[in-house]
């Protein structure tokens, strides 16, 4: 029996965002470096991972975009990672990222990464917003689920997932 999350995984493989779609919202680029490549020249695997959370971070961080509590700041609880094509240096990479679901407590982005408009990884998110002293999960207020609804995908209401199970650490 297949759960949702394989499913919505086999979902996400089969599917390559475009960066002309409009699927996401917010933007970063990412200057890719000799230091990054491999022996055969490609850009490592573990760079693709990096550009993913730079552009998490520069999101989640940014008060302005998402208002979080003081003494409180967001854990990664699961990434998936499904690499489309290489990247090479020199060059840049364009990360997309949206909200793609609000938990209680946790939020799913998508981010799709991008060199010269060819989708070379997409990725899929969880992290959940946690007390700096305690490291419990601490539930979204209204302001912040605000916030999140307007990072998703345009031109689809998102409504907050309330009713499963938030990730937990």
């Amino acid at each position: 029996m297949t759960t949702q999350a394989e499913l919505r995984a086999l979902r996400m493989a089969s599917r390559s965002p475009t960066p002309s779609a409009g699927e996401f919202p917010v933007w970063t680029v990412e200057k890719l470096r000799f230091a990054d490549t491999d022996r055969n020249g490609h850009i490592t695997n573990s760079v693709f991972a990096v550009c993913c959370q730079n552009a998490r971070m520069e999101l989640l961080c940014d008060p302005k975009r998402v208002p979080i509590p003081r003494n409180t700041q967001f854990l990664i609880a699961r990434l998936v990672l499904d690499f489309r094509a290489e990247m090479h240096w020199p060059g840049s990479v364009q990360i997309g990222t949206r909200v793609e679901s609000i938990g209680q407590s946790s939020v799913t982005l998508a981010q799709g990464l991008f060199v010269n408009q060819r989708c070379v990884a997409s990725a899929e998110s969880i992290v959940v917003l946690t007390h700096v002293a305690t490291r419990r999960s601490v539930n979204f207020s209204e302001e912040v689920v605000q916030a999140f609804r307007g990072l998703g995908r345009p031109h689809r209401e998102m409504t907050p997932n309330r009713t499963t199970s938030d990730a937990t650490l």
